[in-house]
């Protein structure tokens, strides 16, 4: 009898493996180099959007694991072809609408800015101010629609795949300029001990919103008028005024 009991047992857990393996758990990743937005600690991606994600999929009865996924061109390539669910933090685009749905509501704005070695400021009232100029930025980086379309058509560029690559080529000469955010040059240049040394430029290149991101291969798509009622919850009871504070130094 006892033996029937534990048969008994044992294929009742193993009938339920399956749906415990299909329990849902929303994959989530980022920017591995934007502070305070999303970056990369260990294995996990972090900051405002990471820990917004999981408020937001909270509130619908979701679970998030977060993952780093490389550079920032490669993290977005996880989502357009399904391997993640949603990115944490990124600006709506025309490309990335291909392959990204956007809740019609950003979470925060993010201004960019020309950084500089300091002592070689130069004039910059207007993008034309930066033709001729030697520019750096991070594989897959975007600063709105239109600039990304004069980088193309006017600006000489060299990419790479981290932060601290184009500080290191800006602080040796190598380089004029850096366009990048306000708030994640200012941490980043402190991060990297570069403090003093580059500074940016008073006017902005562009003011472009922040989004939760949702792969159009990711079976949550389908969540996208919950997920947007969530953030427009958050940004109402100053969870996210809260997030600003938590990770902004």
């Amino acid at each position: 009898m006892q033996r029937m009991l534990r048969v008994g047992a044992f294929l009742l857990w193993t009938a339920m493996l399956p749906a415990l393996a299909a329990a849902p758990v929303v994959t989530v990743t980022g920017h591995p180099n934007w502070p305070p937005f999303s970056w990369q600690s260990g294995d996990r991606i972090v900051g405002i959007g990471a820990d917004l994600a999981e408020l937001v999929f909270s509130d619908i009865g979701l679970d998030v694991v977060s993952k780093s996924s490389g550079n920032w061109k490669r993290a977005q390539a996880q989502a357009e072809f399904g391997a993640v669910d949603v990115l944490v933090a990124a600006y709506r685009t025309p490309e990335r609408q291909h392959y990204l749905a956007y809740p019609e509501t950003p979470f925060m704005e993010d201004v960019n800015v020309v950084w500089v070695r300091a002592g070689k400021a130069f004039p910059f009232r207007k993008w034309d101010d930066l033709v001729g100029r030697r520019g750096t930025a991070m594989l897959g980086e975007s600063y709105g629609e239109a600039f990304d379309h004069f980088i193309t058509q006017k600006l000489t560029m060299e990419w790479v795949s981290t932060p601290s690559q184009s500080l290191q080529k800006l602080a040796m000469g190598r380089v004029d300029y850096y366009p990048f955010s306000l708030h994640g040059g200012k941490i980043q240049v402190k991060q990297f001990n570069f403090s003093g040394r580059i500074v940016n430029l008073p006017h902005p290149i562009s003011t472009e919103n922040i989004y939760l991101a949702i792969s159009k291969k990711s079976p949550y798509a389908r969540y996208l008028p919950q997920i947007e009622a969530a953030i427009a919850a958050r940004r109402a009871d100053g969870s996210i005024e809260r997030l600003i504070r938590k990770h902004t130094p």
